[in-house]
């Protein structure tokens, strides 16, 4: 079709076309004249194409490579493997912790993570753009919580990370603001353990946290004020399920997610996988036990994380056993679960987005192509 075409056409049905392209078909098409570029780069049009895309997997590989896998229907058993896209990488020990607005976060899972040379990521697969955070090296200090998300009224992304000394009863938190270029260090934070990548719902970063040697307590951080909140985890020892060992908490389909793994044999045997959704933000009463998942990986598996839920109530999740991450797809009609894909490194699900990374308050500071 010449571009010429298009002259005849009223702008809404221009529009309308290109938001029916596949996504990896729009920066292509920005190359073709001036008239397609500064449509396709408009606020107008990338806010509608993130309002209609389709939500994609992320996954990076062993070797570095970086793919956008389609989902394609409510019964998608294979993943679709045939990538939208894939690119290398230049941090391929990175490990996917969360996705923001269609941005994956990446963060370095190398032998000294959790140490120094730590580092967080932020980058969008489509526009093929990255930005790498180094972390602070605090000496004796261990980073035990991080975190990425956006203000609900200012729109700035920051990066969070919180750090404990625990023989000293200390406690740092340190704030990157996207586009200033430094940390900056929170004062009167109280001193409460934290764990692991936070999950960013409404406005808020979110950790399990242990107050008074009890880990049931789920610890909130305002974005935008930069202010610390906590409410009551799901009451898991209320239902009488035994001691819990592996905890995560994640966001999806706009709600926070508690999973728990049983560290020992329960009803006939087998071990026992529950997950629960906080159904009103916020409120302790609406946790919602959703999912209770026998399973026989036995007392390997550690972590879990729902990746994609389905009308039909099945779920995709990354699990992980032991020291690899797989991919498991449970049938919530078989009460069976099943394994998709072994060794993947990292993996997560986002909304492809057009905004480049450029357009965060960050003009071309840190920003890579790849």
């Amino acid at each position: 079709m010449k571009p010429d075409f298009f002259k005849n056409l009223p702008p809404e049905i221009i529009t309308e076309i290109f938001l029916r392209l596949p996504v990896v078909s729009i920066p292509i098409s920005k190359c073709v004249c001036k008239r397609w570029l500064h449509l396709l780069e408009s606020d107008a049009f990338v806010k509608s194409h993130f309002a209609r895309s389709a939500p994609a997997l992320v996954v990076l590989g062993d070797s570095g490579q970086l793919k956008v896998l389609e989902l394609e229907g409510e019964l998608d058993l294979h993943l679709h493997l045939d990538p939208l896209t894939h690119y290398d990488f230049p941090y391929h020990r990175g490990n996917i912790v969360s996705c923001v607005n269609g941005f994956p976060i990446l963060r370095n899972c190398g032998d000294d993570a959790l140490m120094e040379n730590d580092w967080l990521s932020v980058c969008n697969p489509i526009t093929r753009e990255v930005i790498k955070l180094d972390l602070l090296d605090l000496s004796s200090e261990v980073a035990s919580a991080y975190g990425f998300g956006a203000s609900k009224i200012t729109g700035r992304y920051k990066a969070v990370c919180i750090y404990f000394e625990s023989y000293d009863d200390k406690l740092d938190c340190h704030v990157y603001t996207l586009g200033t270029g430094s940390w900056r260090r929170l004062e009167g934070i109280p001193y409460v353990h934290h764990f692991g990548p936070g999950a960013f719902v409404n406005g808020n970063l979110h950790w399990i946290a242990t107050i008074g040697g009890e880990a049931s307590w789920i610890s909130c951080f305002d974005v935008e004020t930069e202010c610390f909140s906590f409410f009551k985890a799901p009451p898991y020892h209320a239902q009488g399920l035994p001691f819990i060992r592996g905890r995560s908490i994640s966001a999806l389909s706009g709600c926070l997610w508690f999973c728990k793994v049983a560290s020992e044999h329960v009803n006939d045997g087998g071990c026992e996988l529950t997950i629960w959704i906080m159904k009103e933000y916020g409120v302790d009463e609406s946790w919602s036990l959703e999912y209770v998942i026998p399973h026989d990986l036995d007392d390997g598996l550690r972590y879990v994380v729902p990746i994609k839920v389905f009308e039909n109530g099945d779920l995709l999740m990354l699990v992980t056993v032991r020291f690899s991450r797989r991919i498991f797809y449970y049938s919530n009609k078989n009460k069976t679960m099943q394994r998709k894909a072994s060794n993947a490194l990292a993996c997560g699900l986002f909304t492809p987005t057009l905004v480049s990374l450029k357009t965060l308050g960050l003009g071309v500071e840190n920003v890579i192509s790849f």
